[in-house]
């Protein structure tokens, strides 16, 4: 009878798969090409649709030009291990993944799963067990690829991963983050990073992707008094304490079922602190002065910009702590993804022209070097400030080095360490369309001087023209930065990123 229903189940999986889109579409990536021809043979005659991908290289490739339902994924292969090919994989395309390795300890198995990996199994698997696995995994990524607030109209999912602008390792990282949270809504979600790394605009992407439609509310934990932060969170009923006149609505029920956003959490009072736990925890509350509980079915996330827990030098509760961060994103600092800066500085002009009617704003090759050359200690907001104060003081809509220049002086708290960049001579501005006909001051030799004439980048004619005022130079570094008009510390430290000793 058992067997029977077994047979049943599996006709019904078989019956779901073909309504839905037809066979189980598998990708084995496994650098052993035995076991691959094995695997392919004994999986396509359990009646999926399988494909193979002997190396990292080629997983990728397979992922970007086809979609998959489950990828079996090996751990140590050649140059690429599988983990590496997990967070480098495109999430819309990203399928349900096994770990699939005869390399299993459980810290790995801890690892991947944290990283989103759906199930660690450890060769040899057996077949039947597998196959199963495999068509579970595969319901389970058809249902959420249909449900209606991962893709809905107007393209909710494309939209808010879209503002996150930025095509570096560390961007994609981060929206691999958010997509793979957001099919958990009841996971509280911790986002920790610097002042500036656009920590609210990671917590609106979840909540857009996890329930569109719903309330999103937000609350910097610093600025409320502490003897209204319980009010606040909570609400309260007429007559509660003094002043209290009418009842009122607090966070918890304004977010309803949507996403309540507690910003800055490291400043909530200690005395708070265990009541957040206790809601988090029943998912219950009730009003200052009332007696009727409430229920809470939405999500809480948090944000921090410094360490939380008392062995960090915070002042959070450690249990608080775990609870708030049952999924930890971190926002990482603009000094760590300098590649994204003309990106950002781009969108960032773009919406300054589209909220005041400014056409025709552009940057000039120099200005976006100028961009690239500061370490950003602000962060993002940092450089939004900078673009706008630029975008306001240009007359020909062409924002020059000299722009740029001026609101980092402006902004600077140490206009010294500027001096040298704001005595580089200045060349003429030229539109970033151009960059291609821009030349250094230095003036290079033939060969160096075609690969800027075929640079299609910033980033690549950036590093051109420092390694070559670097060699120029004959390595003297001061020379080199007062040539190319830059700090001596950004010069060390991009040689540093061009792995330059």
């Amino acid at each position: 009878m058992a067997v029977g229903a077994g047979r049943n189940r599996l006709a019904s999986s078989e019956q779901l798969s073909a309504e839905r889109g037809g066979a189980i579409r598998v990708l084995v990536v496994d650098d052993d090409g035995v076991l691959v021809r094995a695997l392919q043979r004994v999986l396509s005659t359990q009646g999926f649709e399988v494909d193979a991908a002997l190396d990292g290289r080629t997983a990728l490739s397979r992922l970007e030009s086809r979609e998959y339902d489950v990828m079996l994924l090996d751990l140590r292969m050649g140059s690429m291990d599988g983990m590496e090919v997990y967070s480098l994989a495109p999430h819309p395309r990203l399928p349900a993944t096994i770990i699939h390795s005869a390399h299993i300890d459980v810290q790995t198995a801890v690892t991947a799963t944290r990283a989103g990996v759906q199930d660690v199994m450890q060769k040899p698997v057996p077949e039947e067990v597998l196959a199963t696995r495999i068509r579970e995994l595969a319901a389970e990524r058809r249902a959420l690829r249909e449900r209606p607030s991962a893709e809905s109209p107007g393209g909710v999912r494309r939209d808010a991963l879209e503002r996150l602008v930025g095509g570096s390792a560390r961007a994609h990282e981060l929206r691999q983050h958010i997509s793979r949270v957001a099919e958990y809504r009841d996971v509280p979600v911790l986002i920790q990073g610097p002042t500036g790394t656009g920590k609210e605009l990671v917590a609106q992407a979840i909540h857009a992707l996890t329930c569109p439609g719903e309330p999103f509310v937000s609350v910097n934990c610093a600025a409320v008094p502490e003897q209204l932060f319980e009010s606040e969170l909570f609400g309260h009923e007429a007559g509660a304490f003094t002043n209290a006149r009418s009842p009122r609505v607090g966070l918890f029920e304004e977010a309803g079922n949507g996403t309540l956003f507690l910003d800055e959490i490291g400043e909530m009072p200690l005395p708070l602190q265990a009541k957040l736990l206790r809601v988090l925890e029943i998912r219950q509350f009730r009003r200052v002065g009332g007696t009727r509980t409430r229920v809470f079915a939405g999500r809480v996330l948090s944000a921090t910009n410094r360490p939380l827990t008392s062995s960090l030098g915070g002042t959070m509760r450690p249990d608080l702590f775990f609870r708030l961060a049952g999924y930890a994103i971190r926002a990482a600092p603009l000094v760590e993804r300098l590649e994204d800066v003309p990106e950002l500085a781009l969108h960032f002009l773009a919406e300054f022209g589209k909220r005041h009617q400014v056409h025709g704003l552009s940057f000039s090759a120099e200005a976006m070097i100028a961009l690239q050359a500061h370490s950003w200690p602000g962060n993002i907001r940092e450089l939004r400030a900078v673009v706008e104060n630029a975008a306001i003081v240009t007359r020909s809509g062409l924002v020059g080095r000299e722009h740029i220049e001026a609101a980092l002086l402006a902004r600077s708290e140490t206009p010294e360490s500027w001096q040298g960049l704001a005595a580089a001579p200045v060349m003429e501005d030229e539109p970033v369309t151009h960059v291609s006909s821009v030349m250094p001051a230095v003036k290079p030799p033939e060969e160096a001087l075609s690969r800027v004439v075929r640079a299609h980048s910033l980033p690549d004619l950036q590093r051109d023209m420092i390694l070559r005022a670097f060699e120029e130079s004959r390595h003297n570094l001061s020379k080199a930065a007062q040539d190319l008009g830059i700090p001596r510390s950004t010069l060390r430290a991009r040689l540093r990123r061009y792995g330059v000793r």
